[in-house]
Order: structure tokens, then sequence, then C-alpha cells
């Protein structure tokens, strides 16, 4: 039997599908800087630059994203940080770290005067506070 060239781009077509599928990251920020203060959040990647939000006293802003995924040693590179400010604080926090938040889907981080609290809602169920 002659090997056939006619689909053997099938394969590198299924595998770029599936990355390109991928699995759907949440980003939940929530405002718990107290005294009906307001927050306001910049958010970036590498390549993605979210703009600036203000999120109100006690209100919750969210971003979605896909993970960057490396060919090999198969994992994710993802990286997402975040400036926020308040009055005259300023702090700045990796949000979402591939590395540190592996297996994080739904990850939902509380901002207070002291710095991020996150609290992953995932099966994997951990907390973290800065």
């Amino acid at each position: 039997m002659a090997f056939s060239t006619k689909n053997s781009s099938l394969p590198v077509v299924f595998f770029m599908l599936l990355l390109a599928w991928g699995d759907c990251i949440v980003v939940r920020i929530n405002n718990n800087i107290g005294q009906g203060t307001k927050l306001t959040v910049r958010c970036q990647s590498g390549d993605d630059d979210l703009g600036k939000h203000v999120i109100p006293p006690g209100g919750e802003w969210d971003f979605t994203f896909s993970r960057n995924w490396r060919p090999w040693p198969w994992r994710s590179s993802t990286l997402f940080h975040c400036s926020f400010s308040w009055g005259r604080e300023f702090k700045r926090f990796d949000i979402y770290d591939a590395t540190r938040d592996h297996g994080c889907e739904d990850c939902k981080w509380s901002i207070t005067p002291d710095g991020p609290c996150g609290d992953m809602l995932t099966p994997n169920v951990c907390s973290l506070c800065y």
C-alpha cells in the first residue's frame, strides 16, 4: 500500500482546531476596598491591554480569555497583570499566572486595602492572599 499525502494535513488541522477551541478562563475582580471607595483597574497581558475600568464599592468586573499553550512541554504560558488604584494608593499584581493558577477556570479576586485575596472556584479549591 502506497503512502498518500492527500490527507496528510488532516492531523495538523485537527490539532490546530483543538488548540483554538481551548479553554475559557474567567477572572473576576471585586472591589472590597470599603469606605465607599471606587477602584480603578487596568489589566494587561503580553498581547492584550484590557483598558481602565472603574469598579464601584462592592462591585465586580470580569474578563475572559483562552490560555496560550506552548507546544512543548504542553503547558500554558499565559500571564495577566493588573494595576489597582484608589485614593493615593497604587498596587500591581499578577492576577493570572498560568504556573501559579494551573487548573483555575473561574478565578475570583477580592481587592482589599491590604492587597488581593483570591478564591479559586475550581475543583481544586485554593485560597491565596497577598
